[in-house]
């Protein structure tokens, strides 16, 4: 993919679930540090970018993994690699994109618990204790493992300190492409 995007520049075409969502955030990556040319194809959510990926609307695709798994399970569309640090046990045979050939593209979409910034400090423990304790439980850790997602309990500091992290990982690409906020 890479070599066609090289030979072709600005005429490989890339869906996304919209402008500044995390899926043309990892087009922007992408593009930015192998240095292609793609052209954004931004659509209104995940559900319609992966519905022409899949009639061959577009060329090509980022999206998360729990949106495209059924689809990959079924053999309509291939995945190429992973931004993330390490493969997933769900694609095991999926390699990162740094194995594929395209280092430092860890980009990983994730979810977290967060509450209004006045919480008592008790309340923010005893919720943490909660989340945690339910994404203990083997059932939970199962259905998510099925979506394709991963389970990462960490701490309120961690959650704050990924954020802090991915605005500034955020900004510099959004910065790179040329984009101006809207």
């Amino acid at each position: 993919m890479m070599a066609a995007a090289k030979a072709a520049p600005g005429k490989l075409t890339y869906a996304s679930s919209g402008d500044g969502s995390p899926q043309h955030l990892a087009g922007l990556m992408f593009t930015t540090r192998t240095k292609t040319d793609l052209l954004h194809v931004p659509y209104k959510g995940g559900a319609p970018a992966i519905n022409d990926a899949l009639a061959g609307t577009v060329d090509m695709l980022f999206a998360v993994l729990p949106e495209a798994l059924p689809h990959i399970q079924s053999g309509k569309l291939h995945a190429l690699g992973l931004m993330a640090s390490q493969r997933t046990t769900t694609l095991p045979q999926t390699p990162t994109m740094a194995e594929a050939g395209a280092p430092e593209m860890n980009l990983s979409a994730w979810v977290g618990l967060l509450a209004p910034a006045k919480t008592p400090q008790p309340v923010i423990d005893r919720l943490q204790r909660a989340a945690h304790a339910a994404l203990a439980d083997p059932d939970t850790k199962a259905k998510l493992a099925a979506s394709g997602m991963e389970v990462a309990p960490g701490t309120s500091q961690q959650l704050k300190d990924a954020i802090t992290q991915e605005i500034k990982v955020h900004a510099e690409l959004v910065k790179a492409a040329g984009l101006v906020p809207q």
